[in-house]
Formats: structure tokens, sequence, C-alpha cells
């Protein structure tokens, strides 16, 4: 031990650089240099860098809502309630056998009513339902280093704005290393409001809100699924005399910008439809309709311009209920009526089950993301101004409460 101690400091950085997580989080109890050092944006942001570059197999985040309830209630609000309802989160291997690589402990803080905004750089976004308390609670957990931040309230709630809806959206802001929630949210009397939360400022900040006045599209139950790439958060939007268009909210200089839909959705009177990203380079949405009763994957092949959106997949609503992720290699994970989740060769429409079963599962509750591992949040641990959560193991796959 005295051997590593009398080492040069970047020597030593580029030792620990290489461990597993768990053992780097270790390693801050061990002495304060080793401490200060692991603690210090710098060796999170190599250490994150590292992760990125030496992972021969991505990892994938699945979330699991379930209910020991055999239930056939088709009401996903009633049961997302339930006092039974078990929420688990776990880490995958994005192989052919979608291989289980690890359970993850989540904060017991609500269970199934908090929903996933997003995942970048190993922070999960988590958001309170909006049909629970008009969502004005808001997670950033790192599952790995089994911390999580709650958020300070919001600019705009009910007790000061009334009722409302909101979309929420999560991203990274690669010029300044921060993390930031968009809200952006239609009031009572059918004003826009947008605020954004910096995690560097730890605070929300009123902005301008993209004219004319879009209103957010908004299903239920609320699927926000991971809508940021390009540096970019992304959601759909319109109005009666624009029609639906995507909105493009850049994190950094925190402008808004429209991004057109294929013909059909654009001029679509109220299009049930669900943004996703495409390769981590470009948008897609999945599309469905009950009559007649189809599921449909558009895909905008060159990001920005209308005229690249191509249907690349169409399916029976019978068999296929929902996308929930595209895969790098033009496969997509679906939800299959029955019970299971199963991968889909876009080309050839060969399916593949791969042994995770949804029975009893609250299937608008199911989340499927990328994830890569990492050390963020740990240099905020020890901020006074944050309130911060550390997760017991005894907190993993808790009953909603």
């Amino acid at each position: 031990m005295s051997d590593y101690l009398n080492l040069p400091q970047d020597l030593f950085a580029e030792i620990l650089v290489r461990l597993p997580i768990q053992d780097v989080v270790k390693s801050t109890a061990v002495c304060k240099s080793w401490n200060s050092l692991i603690k210090t944006p710098t060796f999170i942001s190599t250490h994150l860098q590292k992760s990125i570059s030496s992972t021969k197999t991505n990892l994938l985040l699945f979330r699991l809502c379930t209910s020991t309830s055999t239930s056939t209630s088709t009401s996903p609000w009633f049961e997302s309630g339930k006092t039974d309802a078990r929420l688990e989160y776990s880490l995958r291997l994005d192989n052919k056998a979608v291989d289980e690589y690890k359970q993850l402990p989540c904060p017991n803080i609500g269970g199934c009513r908090f929903r996933v905004a997003g995942s970048y750089n190993g922070l999960v976004c988590l958001v309170e339902d909006g049909s629970y308390g008009y969502g004005d609670t808001f997670i950033l957990w790192n599952p790995l280093i089994k911390k999580a931040i709650h958020l300070p309230e919001p600019n705009v709630t009910y007790s000061s704005h009334g009722p409302y809806d909101a979309f929420t959206g999560f991203g990274f802001d690669s010029k300044t290393d921060d993390y930031k929630l968009l809200r952006y949210l239609v009031l009572d009397d059918n004003s826009i409001e947008a605020e954004v939360y910096s995690l560097n400022a730890n605070c929300w900040t009123s902005i301008t809100p993209i004219a004319p006045k879009y209103i957010p599209h908004f299903e239920y139950p609320r699927n926000y699924g991971n809508s940021f790439v390009n540096g970019a958060i992304h959601l759909l939007a319109g109005n009666d005399q624009a029609g639906y268009r995507v909105l493009a909210f850049d994190v950094s200089e925190q402008v808004f910008s429209e991004i057109p839909l294929p013909d059909h959705l654009s001029n679509a009177s109220f299009p049930r439809a669900q943004l996703l990203t495409y390769r981590q380079s470009s948008i897609a949405t999945m599309t469905w309709e009950w009559e007649p009763s189809l599921i449909e994957l558009w895909v905008m092949k060159e990001y920005g311009v209308a005229t690249s959106w191509t249907k690349v997949f169409t399916e029976k609503r019978e068999i296929v209920a929902r996308v929930l992720f595209l895969r790098q290699d033009e496969q997509v994970f679906v939800t299959i009526k029955g019970g299971l989740i199963s991968s889909i060769d876009i080309k050839s429409k060969h399916f593949e089950d791969f042994g995770v079963e949804s029975v009893h599962s609250l299937e608008y509750f199911l989340v499927v993301d990328s994830y890569v591992e990492s050390l963020v949040l740990l240099d905020k641990c020890c901020n006074a101004g944050l309130n911060v959560i550390s997760i017991d193991e005894d907190d993993a796959n808790s009953t909603d409460k």
C-alpha cells in the first residue's frame, strides 16, 4: 500500500482510471489524497472517456414494473398506484442473448410513478409522473455509485401556477460539462412556460418558449423516451395552424428550433407518436393507429433533413404493443402481446426472444435505454447545497409505496 501512496499523482491516476467503478469508489476511503483525486471533475471525466472507449459490448438499462396481481385491468394509471407493484432496474449486455450484467439498487422514492426521462453518461433522470402531484419531483441517479440527487423545486408548480401539463427532457451540455433538464409546460389557460435546470448551478431558470405557440404532444400514459441527440432535447409539439413537428432544444445555447415530421404525421389532427433516438446521431418516431390497427417506425436517416424520413418497420398492434428502443444493428426492442420483450430485425422481420418476460408487467412503464458506467455525481456528494440521497442495497427491487 505504501508503494502506491508514494507514486506520482499522474501515474497513480492512470492506474486508478483503469479500475472497475466499484473498486474506484472503495478507493476513496483509503486516504484523503486518494479521495480528493478521485472526486475531481478531471478524473471523473477521464474515467468516463476510458469507460466509453474500452467497452467492448454496450450496456442497456432495463426497467420493469411488475405486479403480483393477475388482474387484466387495462388502466395503467390504476395499476401504477397498486401497493404490490414491484420496480426492478438492471443492466444487460447489448448482445444476442441480452445477458444480465447487474441488478441495480434503486431509490425507494415512489416506485413506478417515477418515469425515466432519459439516461446519459451514467446518469438516469427520474421524473414524477404528471398524474401524481403535477410532476414537481425530479431525481438524478447514478446507479453504479449508489448516489442520487433530489433536485430543488422548479419555478412552475401547482401551488404557484395552478394545473398544468408538462414535457420533461434530459441532456448534457458538452460546452460547460453540465447536465440539464428541460420542462416545457402548458398552463390551464393554454399559455406556455419553459424552464431549465442546471446541475452545475443547482437551480431552475425560466427561458423563452418558441414562437409561434406550440403545444407539446402528450400521450397517456406518459412515455418520455430518450429524445436527446446531437446536443438537443427533442419533443413533439404543434398547433391547429401549423400542424405537428419536432421541437429541438439546444441545451448549450438554450434555444429552440423546428424539425419537420413526415407529411402524414405533420398534418394529423392528433398523431399517436413517440420519439426515439436513432444510431445516437438522429431521431426516429414510433406511430400507432387504431384503424387500421398498425404500429410503424420512421427514422430520419439524415438529421434535420425532412426528406430523409423513411418508414422502416410496420406491424400489427395485435402482435407488437410498443417499440422500446432502437439498437445499433438495425434491430428494435419491442413488447409483444402475451408478455415477452423481443428484438426484431428491421429488414428480415425475424423475432428473437431472449427470456425477459413482462408477464404481469405494467407494460406502459417498461423502459429500455443505452447506458454507460461512470462516476458522474461522485464529486457532488459533499456539496452542502445539494440534496444527496445514498442508496442502500436494501432499496433494490423495492415495492411501490
